[in-house]
């Protein structure tokens, strides 16, 4: 009698699953997010995606500070499209519990169009969880490294500032002024030695890149007098080298 493998079956239906929809094993799509600096508003195309990663993405963008417990992470679906920022946030964390922090009503950073005070945080911890004693969520961006590219933004082009209205940089602002004396000062002073220490760096580097060129232009200098003093002394030999190095450049070609 023939003996059967009963375990190959399953397997056979397997494969021919994957074969009918070759996606069934593929990792979700990356989240698109999309932040409108100049109109406070976000678009988010999301399949089972990181509700974590997706909020660190808007954290760097829209310059809102976000806290989060790491208990309420969890994989969302869902699509946005140019909501309001404050809104937006709101439908992202619905299976969370949230609280929004705003700027000072008297700053001079309030909304400009409503005179609202700014949004500039927000907490989210897991369902059920609001006790200040369960309060663990921790920030999602680092602030030195915030600080650090918020403080180059405006460093290189202090110019756009009165020109274009960008709520990230004014909401960065907002959260500048609402801390204390000392931890701004430290954060500024961090992001302004890490400035200079990028500009040295690239500043060096096109130092060398420099020097680099500058010692492809003394060889190529060198090597071509040396050609022409072939040509002079020898001009059976320069043009054996010259033939020489035309089917090397046509080799070249052929091969691309």
């Amino acid at each position: 009698m023939k003996s059967v493998n009963y375990l190959l079956y399953p397997m056979i239906l397997i494969s021919i699953l994957l074969l009918i929809n070759p996606l069934a094993s593929a990792s979700p799509p990356t989240p698109t997010i999309s932040y409108d600096k100049n109109n406070d508003t976000l678009s988010v195309n999301a399949n089972n995606s990181s509700l974590k990663e997706i909020l660190a993405h808007i954290a760097s963008r829209s310059g809102i500070e976000i806290q989060m417990d790491d208990k309420a992470e969890h994989l969302i679906t869902t699509t946005l499209d140019n909501v309001p920022l404050e809104k937006a946030l709101s439908q992202l964390a619905r299976q969370t519990n949230y609280a929004f922090v705003y700027s000072d009503t008297n700053s001079s950073e309030n909304n400009r169009s409503s005179g609202k005070p700014m949004l500039i945080g927000m907490y989210i911890l897991p369902k059920g969880e609001f006790s200040a004693d369960m309060l663990r969520p921790v920030p999602l961006l680092s602030a030195t490294g915030e600080a650090f590219v918020r403080e180059k933004d405006r460093y290189s082009t202090p110019a756009q500032k009165a020109e274009i209205f960008n709520h990230a940089q004014q909401r960065w602002e907002a959260r500048l002024k609402a801390m204390s004396p000392e931890r701004r000062e430290k954060l500024l002073t961090d992001a302004n030695e890490k400035r200079l220490q990028v500009e040295q760096r690239q500043a060096q580097r096109e130092q060398k890149k420099q020097q680099h060129s500058e010692k492809r232009k003394e060889r190529e200098e060198k090597r071509q007098a040396r050609l022409e003093e072939l040509k002079i002394t020898d001009p059976e030999a320069y043009e054996r080298r010259m033939k020489h190095r035309e089917e090397i450049r046509q080799g070249h070609n052929d091969n691309k």
